[in-house]
């Protein structure tokens, strides 16, 4: 899974942490990864879940088209999912949860909401069924010593899939449709960051 691959290479997809040092790393900003080198943790949960699209779209499982859609601030230009197969073949993790709230004609905001329940930190519940799913494939186990997990399964699938991705990538770029994507994404994993007030 191309979302399983940007959690594994995660230096190549999230920068490193800016602004907030501590702060960031106590409220769950940070992502440790198998590595043990630190990455912004919503830039990376972003990325899976573009990661995870394009996997699908690779597959052929789904498209993705710009259409224009009113809302209460006039048109807009918004991402939408188109199927193209009504079973996902070979696919687990999030690309399988994506795949299960793919309908037609529905937008990607909405799809990635879907995916979560209202909580303090979405995209770090987003990565967890990324890590679960690599827990589960038995290539990650919960490292002893942090919060962190450890790679004890071989990546060199996921390694090669880092090129088809960003190939991918590229191929929706050209379409005009990533950016579209990615901001659809981030507002709905934002939209359900829950702010509790102490």
């Amino acid at each position: 899974m191309f979302s399983d691959a940007v959690y594994l290479f995660g230096t190549t997809f999230a920068s490193p942490p800016s602004r907030g040092g501590f702060f960031k790393y106590v409220f769950g900003f940070w992502e440790e990864l198998p590595d043990g080198t630190m990455v912004d943790q919503k830039e990376l949960a972003e990325q899976a879940v573009l990661a995870a699209f394009a996997y699908l779209y690779n597959k052929k499982l789904i498209d993705i088209v710009l259409v224009e859609r009113k809302s209460l601030f006039g048109e807009k230009m918004t991402a939408i999912v188109k199927k193209l197969q009504s079973s996902p073949l070979d696919t687990s993790g999030l690309e399988a949860a994506i795949f299960a709230w793919v309908q037609d004609n529905v937008g990607i905001y909405d799809i990635t909401r879907e995916l979560l329940r209202n909580v303090s930190n979405p995209w770090g519940d987003m990565l967890q069924i990324v890590k679960k799913n690599l827990l589960h494939r038995g290539i990650l186990k919960p490292s002893i010593t942090t919060y962190k997990y450890d790679v004890i399964g071989d990546i060199s699938k996921e390694e090669k899939q880092v090129t088809e991705l960003k190939k991918t990538l590229k191929e929706l770029q050209s379409k005009g449709v990533s950016y579209g994507m990615l901001s659809a994404i981030a507002d709905g994993i934002s939209s359900r960051q829950q702010h509790v007030h102490g």
